[in-house]
Parts: structure tokens; sequence; C-alpha cells
């Protein structure tokens, strides 16, 4: 009886453990699944306030979008917004495509960055490339919260010269805009 009674324990133990270890390995794929969600949608809205504030060159709206810590660290921020506003000669963006956001950290693991690159159309026919590095979660430093990076191309992906490289780091910090001639000249 007893050795009957330790069987069904153990046995017990054995399927408890392994429903707790399929429950597990499912919350942890749901938590991708729902993470990559978030990021989408938060790189959505924050896309659509960069299309707009350059539409509408708004430039102390898009001064807004950067995070404190940004705002500090980029030289001369308000000539490189000039800059970014300018570059499309007041051409308004009619249309965004891009990639899903790639991320970088967790809720968990913190901060959480942000990066989309979109392939936009212009009302003038032309077609830029642009790419957004946000900073979405750091409970820790609220002043990190927002835009830290725009980089445009003034220039398509058929167009990108051979061997041309962006001169920044998805983690620079700044506003960077290239032109095709300079990309030529690299």
């Amino acid at each position: 009886m007893k050795k009957s009674t330790l069987a069904m324990l153990c046995l017990l133990m054995i399927i408890i453990s392994t429903v707790f270890c399929l429950a597990g390995c499912k919350s942890r794929t749901d938590e991708m699944v729902d993470l990559e969600t978030y990021t989408t949608k938060q790189m959505t809205k924050t896309k659509k306030q960069v299309i707009e504030c350059i539409n509408e060159q708004d430039k102390e709206g898009l001064k807004k979008l950067f995070s404190k810590d940004a705002q500090k660290r980029i030289e001369d921020l308000d000539g490189k917004l000039d800059q970014l506003i300018g570059a499309f000669n007041g051409n308004k963006i009619e249309s965004a495509k891009g990639r899903s956001p790639a991320f970088e950290g967790s809720a968990q693991t913190q901060p959480l960055h942000i990066y989309g690159d979109y392939d936009l159309k212009l009302s003038n026919g032309e077609e830029y490339i642009l790419f957004i590095n946000i900073c979405d979660i750091d409970d820790n430093h609220q002043e990190n919260k927002g835009l830290f990076q725009l980089s445009l191309l003034t220039f398509s992906d058929e167009e990108i010269p051979e061997g041309f490289r962006r001169n920044t780091t998805v983690d620079d910090y700044g506003i960077f805009v290239y032109t095709l001639e300079e990309a030529q000249n690299q």
C-alpha cells in the first residue's frame, strides 16, 4: 500500500511539473508575441507623429518627440531639425512603408529600444528612406524615453551607392541627413 501511494505521489509530481513547464514555455512565447505587437504599435504611433510634424513643418512638435536626454545631447538640435524638415523642400510625405520594427530589450530588461525604417513616397514622386529610433521603456531613467535618433536618406533603396554606409550606429543620438551626392562621394 505504501509503495502504491508513493508511486502515485511521484506520478502526480511528474504531471504537475510537466504542466508548469509547458505553461511556462507558452507564457514566454505569448510574451514575445505581445512584445512584438506592442513594439509595432508604439513605432506606428511614433512614425505617424514624426510624419505629421514633418508635413506640417512643425519643428517644435518634432523637438518635443525627442527624449529630454536626447534634447540635451544633440548638438545644435534646432539647426538639425531645420535641416531635416528642409530636406523635404515643402513636399509632403504621402506614404511610409516599412518592415516590422526591431527591438532591443524587454519590459523586464530595460531600456526597451525600438528601431524602424521606412520607405517614404513624397508628393513630388521622390522616394526617401527614414530611420526612427526610440527608447520606449526605461523605468529607471524617464528622461531617456522618446526619440533619440532620426536618419534620413534623401534617395531611394534603388539609388543607394555601392559601399554606402551611414556613419552612425543605431544607438547614436542625433539627426542625420544624407544626400545622394554625399553618399556617392564616400
